[in-house]
């Protein structure tokens, strides 16, 4: 199959494509977090690609940023009404991997 711009699994993929995104809008579907609680929970990820990562999905429309005018300043990040309605394909997921027991292998 062919994947161009007119190809739906195409443009999501440019959306939700890369090593970090999916996990991050997991990480979100319980709520709000701050960007120290995102980093705390996705141990692997630096502070630079989880910034731009959250830049990129505020960008594509998947993550509300919400700034408080307060000391030290709050940033919290939840999920749009788009992307919770990811959820059930994300747990989709999560369910196929856990019934086919599928593990990655570098070659």
């Amino acid at each position: 199959m062919e994947l161009n711009n007119s190809c739906p699994i195409s443009s999501a993929m440019q959306i939700l494509g890369g090593k970090w995104k999916i996990i991050i809008l997991s990480r979100l579907m319980d709520g709000k977090l701050r960007f120290g609680e995102l980093a705390y929970m996705i141990p692997l990820i630096s502070g630079k690609v989880l910034g731009d990562q959250l830049k990129e999905m505020e960008r594509d429309g998947l993550v509300l940023r919400q700034q408080f005018i307060e000391i030290p300043p709050k940033v919290e990040y939840s999920l749009t009404e788009g992307a919770i309605q990811l959820k059930k394909i994300l747990q989709d997921l999560c369910d196929w991997q856990n019934k086919h027991s599928l593990t990655h292998q570098k070659s």
